[in-house]
């Protein structure tokens, strides 16, 4: 006996005031209870619909959804960030290891415009800084969406990561000696530390986006 939409957002409104905030997440607890349902139904038409409910979700585990839910999130942590590894292994394989080669070549000559490497290194870190006010921001107006999907959230985090990843970069010039600025070794090895972590982001940001184009063709009727 197929469910009613009324039916459906009973469900639904149930499995979100347990906690499940997440729409893909909910929609996939909504099928399973839906599934169990039906099949009570088809037997006795007369069941009391919102017991039923209670008694599935008494049914479904030990701790209810919480389990459920630690375990997606790990899942789709994982999966995001192997992606977001596999794609930035990519910049160091033909032909997109010339981009990589590109950036640093082009951050190496405009560095070598600089004589007090000291002082190109300090403006650079002040980019970095900014970098980090892009990505709060990023991070919280992706963050505001009404509807939160666990796929996005996940990816979105990743923004944080960066930001600390840049000001670590930022902070890292203070721990420099004058001496060091005068080794070209020290010098290239702080400027392809900084085009990995550009490399690093715009894995991740590639994606999110796939994540993003994913969800909306899965769920064309809600905006993300």
């Amino acid at each position: 006996m197929e469910l009613t939409k009324e039916q459906l957002l009973q469900i639904d409104n149930y499995v979100f005031s347990c906690g499940i905030k997440y729409y893909d997440v909910r929609t996939e607890i909504v099928d399973h209870f839906a599934n169990i349902l039906e099949q009570k139904l088809a037997k006795n038409p007369d069941i009391n619909f919102k017991k039923e409910i209670q008694n599935i979700h008494r049914n479904f585990s030990d701790r209810g959804f919480s389990n459920l839910l630690k375990d997606k999130t790990k899942a789709v942590q994982k999966k995001f960030y192997k992606a977001t590894l596999k794609h930035l292994i990519t910049f160091f394989k033909l032909p997109r290891i010339l981009i990589s080669a590109g950036i640093f070549y082009a951050l190496f000559l405009l560095m070598n415009l600089f004589e007090d490497k000291k002082q190109f290194f300090e403006t650079f870190s002040l980019v970095a800084l900014f970098s980090c006010f892009v990505f709060l921001i990023l991070f919280f107006y992706r963050n505001k969406k009404k509807t939160k999907f666990l796929a996005l959230e996940r990816s979105n985090n990743f923004n944080m990561l960066i930001m600390q990843l840049f000001q670590l970069f930022y902070y890292s010039v203070d721990f420099r000696t004058d001496e060091s600025f005068l080794n070209p070794i020290y010098n290239n090895i702080q400027l392809a530390v900084f085009v990995l972590l550009l490399l690093f982001y715009w894995s991740g940001e590639f994606v999110y986006n796939k994540n993003r184009q994913f969800v909306k063709t899965y769920y064309p009727n809600v905006i993300v």
